[in-house]
């Protein structure tokens, strides 16, 4: 995770810097799809204010600003507000996943139904550029799937890539 750190109107101070960056990393524990995190500190007058943009892997951006008369409690208090943001955001995609698979088993096979015929519970469709192995991962990612279907632009075939138990991640290449 990138964190870029802007001060405005004021003279650059390390030890702020340093516990802007701390604060700003440790944000990962509540959401760990965050590309970068870019934090402004502006001084007028007496007023501490500090805007902080958190990009996300999924295109989604989470803002919060606060103000103050003290940069530290000015800090404190939006980084707070991202955390509230990226819980709420993260239970909101598990939420979202949960329904998925709740929606999978309760539309399963009718017990009264004829059981040679196999039921299919969802289709997804994917027209997706050509992409690379690399830009597959962050897409399994991103989208939160067991696996992802995939146009190689290397080879211009059609590959699955998945994540393992060990954590790593598989791709099978289909041999012609």
């Amino acid at each position: 995770m990138k964190v870029k750190i802007e001060e405005r109107h004021m003279e650059q101070s390390e030890p702020l810097r340093d516990y802007a960056i701390s604060k700003a990393g440790d944000l990962e524990k509540f959401f760990d799809g965050i590309i970068s995190v870019e934090v402004t500190m502006d001084v007028e007058k007496k007023r501490r204010t500090v805007k902080i943009f958190a990009h996300l892997i999924n295109k989604k951006i989470v803002k919060a600003s606060a103000e103050s008369d003290d940069m530290y409690v000015s800090i404190d208090s939006a980084i707070d507000k991202i955390e509230r943001q990226l819980k709420k955001y993260n239970e909101k995609l598990k939420d979202k996943h949960k329904g998925e698979i709740d929606d999978a088993v309760s539309a399963g096979p009718d017990p009264g139904a004829n059981q040679a015929t196999p039921n299919i519970v969802k289709t997804d469709i994917y027209f997706k550029k050509p992409m690379s192995p690399d830009e597959a991962v962050l897409q399994l990612d991103s989208y939160h799937q067991n696996f992802l279907v995939f146009l190689n632009s290397k080879s211009d075939v059609v590959n699955i890539i998945y994540e393992r138990d060990d954590g790593q991640y598989g791709l099978i290449e289909p041999q012609f």
